[in-house]
């Protein structure tokens, strides 16, 4: 195998600095990190720090403590017969250890020496890449956008151990805009809003926020227009990364159309060759399809859209989840808002088949489903809760606010809160039993990230900032 092959030059450097350690590494975990790598401008900041500091961590390791980490998967590559692979380059010699692998019935084997490997290394790599620093505040908000059926009884119930319960006086916020319009920029409807900077341009004002530290991930796109409004009338930037599964809807039929035409092309083996060819599909969204427009979240978008595998491509609020999620692996922002929306009444499988193109007689007419939608947001808020809260850089750091537009309580999990992977039980009476406004959120918010609104009428709300 060619080590370098199909490397960018920053991803060869790195190599090449650490060409020992990667001399002694086991074939299947070098392959794959060679994989991983191979596009160093697709990875946001903190993935590339995240390999400097594994191939920092591996070459400070001793001859013991190196056999401590990799013998196990030596030994087992050896048992299994995995041999150099002669592969032009890293891509190709994966797939061939995958197959490999597959048909030796050792896939799930190897799979849980890697991770045995990754349990030893991750504490050493975290003390490596988090300094305190890198640990300060962080805000996630969950928005349940209007015309999903809201069942009040069981509304965020696995968050109610966790979370405290904020009523709400709304006012004119009743419907979507003004709903918005209040919470990030901290003034009421009835206010001049006109001057009024979203939370997301306050923050790259006051705390030199770039785009990539603030996110807006929804199935709609009216958080995208109130930033976009908010940047017309103060003659400056939205301050934020957007991405609109709803705006991408031209993107996703044009991808829709590239893979049901290689689904169907006479040449394609197998789903494993299907997975590789969509990792090669060169087809990324346009410029201003996004709030912010950098390369690095284009490619982002469509690796969601093209190899997320979870319906992302076809179902909104999928989109919504999965983006969250691999945004807050990735790209460790310091805000994130994931705004949830309706979803289309799903059909019978036959025509779910995830590319295919019906006849027209055969189409079903495409109809909301509200209830459905509200009980997949349930479940989706609660991953993206339990994904990050248990990891660096958001466990104990992060306040969590879940907000349903036109209902008058929200609910926050305060920074330091409980994280646990059983789901929780109920909890008795709220601690905040005053009705707040969302303006209250909003600042308390804005406190919590260590900014204020200058012209909010909005008190921070001092015991979710205990």
């Amino acid at each position: 195998m060619e080590i370098y092959a199909g490397l960018e030059p920053e991803a060869k450097q790195l190599v090449h600095e650490h060409s020992e350690v990667v001399a002694r590494l086991p074939l299947t975990f070098l392959v794959f990190t060679l994989v991983d790598i191979r596009k160093w401008s697709s990875l946001f900041q903190p993935e590339q720090r995240y390999f400097r500091a594994l191939f920092e961590q591996l070459s400070a390791f001793d001859n013991p403590q190196f056999e401590s980490v990799f013998g196990d998967l030596s030994h087992f590559e050896v048992k299994v017969g995995c041999e150099r692979a002669r592969a032009a380059d890293p891509m190709t010699a994966r797939a061939e250890l995958e197959n490999s692998l597959r048909s030796k019935g050792a896939y799930a084997e190897w799979r849980s020496r890697i991770d045995a490997i990754f349990e030893k290394l991750e504490p050493l790599l975290d003390a490596r890449l988090y300094a305190p620093s890198d640990l300060g505040p962080r805000l996630v908000v969950m928005i349940y956008g209007q015309g999903v059926a809201i069942e009040r009884e069981t509304l965020w119930k696995r968050f109610r151990e966790a979370a405290v319960r904020v009523p709400l006086s709304l006012g004119a916020a009743q419907t979507t805009a003004p709903f918005l319009a209040e919470l990030f920029t901290g003034l009421p409807p009835s206010a001049a809003a006109n001057a009024a900077p979203t939370l997301f341009q306050a923050l790259a004002w006051s705390k030199g926020y770039s785009p990539l530290d603030s996110w807006i991930i929804e199935a709609g796109d009216g958080l995208h227009a109130l930033c976009e409004q908010k940047a017309r009338e103060i003659n400056g930037a939205p301050g934020v990364t957007g991405v609109s599964y709803d705006r991408l809807r031209a993107y996703r039929e044009r991808l829709s159309d590239a893979i049901y035409s290689k689904v169907t092309s006479a040449n394609l083996a197998g789903p494993l060759e299907l997975e590789a060819w969509l990792e090669t599909l060169d087809a990324k969204p346009q410029e201003g399809f996004t709030l912010h427009s950098a390369p690095v979240v284009l490619d982002f978008v469509r690796d969601i859209l093209v190899l997320g595998g979870n319906g992302s491509l076809i179902i909104n609020n999928s989109f919504v989840e999965w983006s969250s999620v691999r945004a807050l692996e990735r790209a460790h922002p310091r805000v994130l808002v994931a705004r949830f929306g309706v979803r289309d009444k799903l059909k019978p499988f036959s025509s779910l088949l995830l590319f295919s193109k019906p006849r027209s007689s055969d189409v079903i007419p495409m109809m909301e489903d509200p209830l459905g939608s509200f009980v997949d947001v349930e479940l989706l808020s609660y991953y993206i809760w339990l994904k990050s809260s248990l990891a660096l850089p958001y466990k104990g750091q992060t306040m969590y606010v879940l907000a349903a537009e036109g209902v008058d309580e929200v609910m926050v999990v305060p920074p330091g809160g409980p994280a646990t992977a059983s789901e929780p039980k109920e909890t008795a009476k709220p601690p905040v039993s005053e009705p707040a406004s969302l303006s209250d959120v909003a600042a308390t918010m804005a406190e919590w990230l260590g900014t204020r609104f200058a012209h909010s009428p909005g008190k921070p709300l001092a015991t979710l900032l205990a």
